[in-house]
């Protein structure tokens, strides 16, 4: 079958990563586009900007299915004053519909985080509970807290590796949670975590792991959640063509880590 309708593609993407996994706050699912359209070609990035907008629509995609949504909170105006607004503008002059997979993809089975714990080599992967959006696994041994903080950044190709502590030591129970999981620090240490992976690290929620005696290894926002791009093309790749259906998926080429070092 050739093309299939958007309506559809979003029924896919609950049943892949449900959309009620998502957290409360959290705006996921079609953010623009009409649910009728038949899409004949999808693109795949991390963010909705008017650059991915462009790649989407100079590769022939109706679609761009991204990690961030395009409208995180509620808008009073669209303007091409904004970043949101020209990407919006753009979506509608190019007609590009976006949908946003966002905390649903984080928190979902063989979602993000389950991802990038694998990737990392953790066993006994779980959803460390309430905190749906992370995950904790096991090292298979051992290791200095530096040399895990190498390993991250050669997994997740980034060189934008902090460490928080205050000293290398051994870990092994590693708690991890893609995008800004600071928030999860109580969790981490209720879980007894030898380590949290993450990223968006700000100064005083540092401080504060210092102090509760929380390494910290923080990967960046991007060097961690980049991988959501490789993930989501994949998974609906595979699921078009299980359906029979011929919808051709490219994943997004011209992304890249908003932060440079001054070295």
């Amino acid at each position: 079958m050739n093309g299939i309708t958007l309506a559809r593609i979003v029924e896919i993407a609950d049943r892949l990563f449900p959309f009620d996994q998502a957290e409360s706050w959290d705006n996921i699912g079609l953010q623009i586009g009409d649910p009728h359209a038949i899409i004949n070609a999808v693109a795949f990035s991390l963010d909705p900007t008017p650059q991915t907008i462009r790649f989407a629509a100079d590769n022939s995609c109706g679609l761009l299915i991204t990690h961030h949504p395009l409208f995180p909170e509620p808008l009073r105006s669209i303007t091409s004053e904004t970043l949101t607004g020209r990407t919006a503008l753009d979506s509608a002059k190019f007609g590009v519909a976006v949908l946003s997979l966002h905390t649903n993809l984080d928190a979902a089975n063989g979602g993000l985080n389950d991802h990038l714990a694998g990737s990392l080599g953790l066993t006994g992967i779980r959803a460390p509970e309430p905190a749906r959006c992370a995950r904790m696994g096991e090292l298979p041994q051992s290791t200095g807290l530096w040399a895990l903080a190498r390993r991250v950044a050669d997994v997740f190709q980034t060189r934008n590796v902090r460490v928080v502590a205050r000293k290398d030591v051994q870990v092994h129970r590693v708690f991890l949670a893609s995008g800004s999981g600071m928030s999860y620090l109580p969790d981490a240490l209720r879980f007894r975590a030898d380590v949290m992976v993450t990223g968006d690290v700000r100064y005083h929620a540092a401080r504060e792991a210092v102090e509760m005696g929380m390494p910290v290894i923080d990967a960046g926002h991007y060097g961690l959640e980049k991988a959501a791009v490789g993930l989501l093309h994949g998974r609906f790749r595979e699921e078009f063509l299980s359906l029979d259906l011929k919808v051709s998926c490219v994943p997004c080429a011209v992304e890249d880590e908003p932060y440079q070092l001054l070295l």
